[in-house]
């Protein structure tokens, strides 16, 4: 293959192992170009499309990385790769390249903690994405996480809701998995808020995190099954099930600690500690919360 070809297809195949959660994959896949967070990849000689989608690809891997291990400063790099990207792609005149980048941009701001930011990027991104597609069906899945963690449960049931159809065409499992697993998240918010409908939407939730599950699994993708686990085992502790809850969240550690994901392992303690918390086991409850806390200040 030429420089520019490998390069692109180097680029290709890791995008492919990020949607497996497979890190260590993208890390060999990328070697020739990119060793490890905070590094600059290595675009010399490559032509300025495929240098611009190597910082893009590299900014992607940087800000998931850094997030997952609680890289510090990991998401400013991001940006500032990611803003490179957009700079060749603005030149070029590659309008969907930048708007594909400043929707990936955005995330590295909602993973700091910048909602409104975050939810600005995406939504001025998504009106210059075309409407069907893969890049359009992860946009939209961004800004309905940025909606649901401001507790704007409603606005982010409407765009699910409203774009359902692109989901039931879109091939990729993990995409398909993320919809169904992002509506279940959604209804089990609105349950708290709904206790009229409470018993019926925390059943509407199951179900999505079981189809999640199963999209999860033909995608090979551990990370999030462990998720799935984790969500699942909160709806049964809004169900008063804490047994069935615990058994949850132990299989969503062991898949979590399989992989590696110390901030995910700090997210399913958080829902133990809940569990804890309602069993009135407070010393408990402490005891692991102060875990996830620790491995969560450095994310």
């Amino acid at each position: 293959l030429s420089p520019n070809h490998e390069a692109l297809e180097r680029c290709r195949m890791a995008l492919d192992l990020r949607d497996k959660s497979d890190y260590e994959g993208v890390r060999q896949v990328m070697l020739p170009l990119w060793k490890q967070v905070g590094d600059v990849p290595e675009v010399k000689g490559l032509e300025p499309a495929v240098a611009a989608e190597v910082l893009l690809c590299v900014g992607i891997f940087t800000s998931w990385i850094g997030s997952r291990e609680g890289i510090e400063k990991s998401q400013e790099t991001a940006k500032n790769l990611i803003g490179k990207a957009i700079s060749i792609f603005e030149s070029l005149g590659d309008s969907l390249k930048v708007a594909e980048s400043r929707a990936e941009i955005a995330y590295c701001y909602f993973r700091e903690g910048g909602l409104d930011e975050a939810r600005i990027m995406l939504t001025e991104a998504m009106q210059k994405l075309t409407p069907q597609g893969s890049t359009k069906a992860r946009a939209l899945l961004k800004l309905v996480v940025v909606e649901w963690s401001a507790s704007q449960y409603n606005v982010a049931l409407e765009i699910l809701t409203n774009n359902a159809s692109l989901f039931t065409r879109i091939s990729n499992h993990v995409i398909r998995g993320c919809y169904h697993n992002e509506f279940a998240i959604v209804l089990r918010h609105l349950a708290e808020w709904e206790p009229l409908n409470r018993e019926k939407l925390l059943e509407q939730a199951v179900k999505e995190f079981k189809t999640a599950g199963n999209h999860f699994r033909l995608a090979k993708n551990k990370v999030f099954a462990a998720c799935v686990k984790n969500n699942v085992a909160l709806i049964l502790l809004n169900l008063g099930r804490f047994k069935d809850a615990h058994k949850n969240l132990e299989e969503a550690r062991r898949l979590s600690v399989s992989t590696k994901n110390k901030v995910q392992v700090a997210v399913i303690d958080e829902s133990r500690a809940q569990v804890f918390i309602a069993e009135r086991k407070f010393k408990a409850a402490e005891q692991v919360a102060r875990h996830a806390v620790r491995v969560l200040d450095k994310s």
